[in-house]
């Protein structure tokens, strides 16, 4: 299967489903959480885990996981820009400590630990907000014109 066949399949499952859009808007956004973080294959296991914690539909979060998939280079990235921003190092210091990662000591390191760190916790963050709101607007508003939308363009 294609990988637009498979995203079209994805999406029509998903504007399909029979629950209130901030379920399944929480849903997709915990979905696409689990891409800001190293989870080591436990991805799928920690979005629905998060969606049955704070109630919102887990069909949607194992939905958003797989749509969301081939972002997580991007968010990885994101991640380190963004605690480069916070902490205030310059990008090249970050860049040479991942291109020098043959001979990295300690405080090369820590300083790319950090910056991770504090690049998913604000990710997530966001990511969490943006996507609920805007999720619960489009599955309020726009759910009978996107799934007509997904099946004329898919």
């Amino acid at each position: 299967m294609t990988y637009r066949r498979r995203l079209k399949f994805y999406l029509l499952k998903l504007f399909r489903l029979h629950d209130s859009p901030k379920a399944i808007a929480g849903g997709i956004a915990w979905g696409a959480f689990v891409h800001f973080y190293p989870t080591f294959g436990f991805g799928p296991l920690i979005a629905v885990g998060m969606a049955r914690l704070f109630r919102t539909n887990m069909a949607a979060a194992t939905v958003g996981w797989a749509v969301f998939m081939p972002l997580f280079p991007f968010f990885f990235y994101l991640n380190f820009l963004v605690g480069d921003l916070i902490t205030g190092v310059p990008t090249e210091n970050i860049w040479q400590a991942i291109q020098g990662i043959s001979h990295i000591c300690l405080k090369d390191i820590l300083l790319l630990g950090k910056a991770f760190t504090l690049g998913f916790f604000v990710n997530s963050t966001l990511e969490v907000i943006l996507f609920w709101w805007g999720g619960y607007i489009l599955f309020k508003r726009y759910r009978k014109e996107a799934l007509l939308l997904i099946r004329r363009i898919l």
